[in-house]
């Protein structure tokens, strides 16, 4: 029987410890060696549970349950959030599993195993081998932002010809970034930090704009002063909004710059209500979408997709020790993470 342990926080002396479970290996299971594993703002929420902590784990498969014949030992895989489902309902059936009333995942299920660990055991079903052309580091966060980012823009229909509005230049927001510039997409970046003007353009933005002064464009691509705002802006007309920030802000100053029958896309992780303008939003057409992890066949498009554009998140790396572990939540909650922590064992 394995023996893993995993890295938690513990409430009581406020720092990060290690605690290691036995588990069998089931027979449709595999156990992983854990190389790297991106840091979410998940994780953050998670803290105070004192439960095994990541969930964009990647590693190498060193054993397989006997029921398993799609994986073996030797290969390179990872996983996210999800880690079950009923498999049996119209939801799974249809493919999105992520949404089963019985859907359990990372925090809510196997509570002593994370990614930040040095080996984990899941479902093969919930595990995906990763392209050669994907290094181990820049796969963990593909495993939670980037599948998380590509199904909101499935979610969408997003298509070339959209302006895609990237709400939140983060962990999230910048893979949207990127995804969204892949697929032949105009970009908006949406930001409260004139400071991530820079970052923006080099992602691939095609405009920024602040969220405090959303109908003036902040600088120009090639301007050197980022602190000019254009008086004149051409309206951003944007099709498909992704809203990836931390928190939902008030989105009446956002629907002005919306075209008709814009998709606005929810990804923020609260418990506050959602407050929206009713007609403003009625009259144009607009639609409101839910969307929250990925279907495995999305999941798996998602890395072929990242693979065949060399997409790179832009990582921050720290070893995976509770040393380096709480150096990487202050700065994620300090937010100066630019834009992903990945840790490496």
């Amino acid at each position: 029987m394995p023996t893993l342990t995993t890295i938690y926080y513990c409430g009581e002396t406020k720092t990060f410890k290690e605690k290691s479970t036995e588990r069998d290996i089931g027979p449709n299971d595999v156990l992983i060696d854990t190389t790297h594993s991106g840091l979410c703002y998940t994780d953050v929420h998670a803290k105070p549970l004192g439960c095994g902590l990541g969930h964009e784990g990647v590693g190498n498969v060193r054993d397989v349950g006997v029921a398993v014949t799609h994986m073996k030992p030797g290969d390179r895989v990872g996983w996210g959030w999800l880690h079950s489902s009923c498999g049996h309902c119209t939801t799974c059936v249809s493919g999105y599993r992520q949404y089963c009333s019985e859907a359990r995942g990372f925090a809510f299920s196997d509570e002593d195993q994370g990614a930040f660990s040095d080996s984990r055991i899941i479902n093969s079903a919930f595990a995906y081998r990763i392209p050669d052309e994907i290094s181990s580091a820049a796969a963990g966060p593909l495993m939670c932002a980037g599948a998380s980012t590509y199904e909101a823009l499935d979610a969408a229909r997003t298509a070339s010809n959209d302006r895609v509005g990237v709400l939140g230049i983060g962990g999230l927001g910048h893979i949207a970034i990127l995804f969204a510039k892949a697929m032949g997409c105009a970009v908006t970046a949406l930001t409260a930090h004139a400071n991530k003007y820079d970052d923006a353009l080099k992602l691939g933005a095609d405009e920024v704009r602040l969220l405090s002064e959303p109908g003036k464009v902040l600088g120009r691509s090639g301007q050197q002063n980022s602190d000019v705002l254009d008086q004149e802006p051409k309206p951003a007309a944007i099709d498909v909004l992704l809203v990836t920030s931390n928190e939902v802000p008030s989105l009446g100053n956002i629907l002005p710059l919306l075209s008709r029958r814009a998709r606005i896309v929810l990804m923020t992780i609260q418990q506050q209500a959602l407050t929206i303008p009713y007609m403003p939003f009625v009259l144009p057409g607009h639609h409101l979408i839910a969307s929250t992890e990925a279907s495995r066949e999305n999941h798996i498009k998602m890395l072929e997709f990242a693979a065949r554009h060399r997409i790179q998140p832009w990582i921050e790396e720290f070893p995976m020790t509770t040393t380096g572990v709480a150096a990487a939540f202050q700065r994620l909650e300090s937010g100066k993470m630019r834009y992903r922590g990945v840790f490496v064992r």
